[in-house]
C-alpha cells in the first residue's frame, strides 16, 4: 500500500512495501532557487530527490543526515531493480505535476549510482555540469511549460 506524506509544501514523501518485503522510501524536498548558485532566473524552486530502501526509521535518519546511527550507503542488489523502477515511475509522475517555475534535480553519491541514473536521459532529463565540465546532476522541468532547444 502506497503511503503519501505531504503536510509541508516544501516536502513530499512516498513509502511502499516491495513484493520482497523491503520498504522503499522516496523523498522530494524543495529549496528556493535564489539561494542556489548558478540558478536559472526563470526558476524559483528546485526539487531534490532522496531514495532509500529500508525501514522508515533508517530512511528518516539518512534523509535528515543524522550522524548518530546513520545507515551506510550500501548497494546490496536485493530488490534494487524493482525499487528503481518503482522510483522512476513516481519521479516521472512528479515531474509532470510541477509548476512552471520549478525544476527537479537528481544527484548521486557514487559512480555506481551515477551509471544507474543515466537511463533518465531517455525521459528528458538533462545533465548539469560543474566548472570542470563533469556531470554532477540530472534535471528536468515540466514538459507542459518547457522544451529543450539544442544549441548549434
Amino acid at each position: 500500500m502506497l503511503r503519501v506524506y505531504n503536510k509541508r509544501r516544501s516536502e513530499y514523501r512516498l513509502r511502499e512495501q516491495l513484493p520482497n518485503g523491503q520498504e522503499v522510501n522516496l523523498y522530494f524536498y524543495r529549496l528556493r532557487a535564489p539561494y542556489i548558485e548558478d540558478a536559472d532566473p526563470e526558476i524559483s524552486y528546485q526539487w531534490f530527490v532522496g531514495f532509500y530502501i529500508g525501514s522508515r526509521k533508517e530512511a528518516n535518519r539518512w534523509f535528515k543526515h543524522n550522524q548518530k546511527n546513520k545507515p551506510k550507503n550500501i548497494v546490496t542488489g536485493n530488490g534494487t531493480l524493482t525499487a528503481m523502477k518503482w522510483a522512476m515511475d513516481h519521479i516521472l509522475d512528479f515531474a509532470g505535476k510541477m509548476d512552471r517555475n520549478e525544476e527537479l534535480v537528481i544527484g548521486w553519491e557514487e559512480v555506481r549510482r551515477k551509471k544507474a541514473y543515466q537511463f533518465l536521459r531517455r525521459y528528458g532529463f538533462t545533465d548539469y555540469y560543474d566548472e570542470l565540465g563533469n556531470p554532477t546532476h540530472l534535471g528536468i522541468r515540466n514538459k507542459e511549460y518547457w522544451y529543450l532547444v539544442k544549441e548549434e
